[in-house]
């Protein structure tokens, strides 16, 4: 049998991992994975001379550490040219984030996909999409479509202008900058990725020039809540269309989406 003090480490070994992927799985890795790296650092950085079989918890979140690493952050995303964040020093300049493919129906340019709650009835949906798709009974996730009173050529042409001068960093998201991943006459799609640890959400539009509205859909692809990234993402595109003039379109707010608030925090 092993000795007690190294069963011991690898028992609060594993139940620290085990904790840490709960962790992952219930908040954003963005958020959380950069506390694990910080801490990781701190705990090198307490390196004593006297060492015991345990090793204290280093070995411990080091081990835990490793584990969430390759479960949150797998392989490198590659970098947006107009990222203005720095990451995390413990990733050496390589972000993450493009291990989680592109979600199944996204890029296809003929249809949005509707948000998880609406197609996995899971019991407690992530409150981090919203989309013009959804049934309108779901309340937190349905957003409803922009609306134009302009041809549609010049209404796209407000859309990509919109993503085009979108700031990266702006309400302190998406520092990691963006880039046009697909668009064709009546479709937008753009990628969004963290600054510090570099995730990717996606944001689409459709347009339907017979109904003279364009559908919504944006969403984070890992994570549980999104801390208010993707209400903050759609809102900046209905201040920057309603400018524009010619445009009808509704911010995200308290008043139409309490509960996404209540869990990812106030406007």
């Amino acid at each position: 049998a092993a000795p007690v003090p190294i069963l011991q480490m690898k028992l609060a070994s594993v139940s620290v991992t085990a904790i840490l992927v709960v962790t992952c799985l219930s908040v954003s890795c963005e958020a959380f994975a950069g506390k694990i790296f910080m801490a990781n650092s701190q705990e090198n950085a307490k390196a004593s001379a006297h060492e015991s079989p345990i090793q204290d918890r280093r070995t411990v979140l080091r081990t835990g550490a490793a584990v969430v690493a390759g479960f949150c952050l797998t392989n490198p995303a590659q970098a947006f040219d107009n990222r203005i964040g720095e990451l995390f020093p413990q990733l050496k300049g390589k972000p993450y984030g493009a291990s989680t493919p592109v979600p199944k129906g996204v890029g296809d340019g003929d249809a949005l996909k509707t948000c998880p709650s609406s197609e996995e009835a899971l019991a407690r949906p992530p409150p981090n999409c919203f989309s013009s798709t959804v049934p309108k009974e779901d309340t937190e996730h349905y957003f409803p479509p922009f609306k134009f009173s302009k041809n549609p050529e010049q209404a796209m042409a407000d859309l990509v202008e919109a993503a085009k001068n979108y700031p990266p960093g702006q309400g302190k998201i998406d520092g990691g900058g963006w880039k046009i991943a697909s668009q064709s006459e009546k479709y937008l799609y753009v990628q969004y990725e963290s600054e510090k640890i570099g995730y990717l959400d996606d944001l689409e539009f459709l347009l339907d020039p017979k109904e003279k509205e364009v559908l919504v859909r944006s969403a984070s692809r890992v994570g549980f809540l999104d801390f208010g990234v993707n209400a903050k993402r759609v809102n900046w595109f209905v201040d920057f269309l309603s400018k524009k003039g010619g445009w009808i379109a509704e911010r995200i707010s308290t008043d139409n989406h309490p509960d996404y608030f209540a869990q990812n925090g106030s406007e």
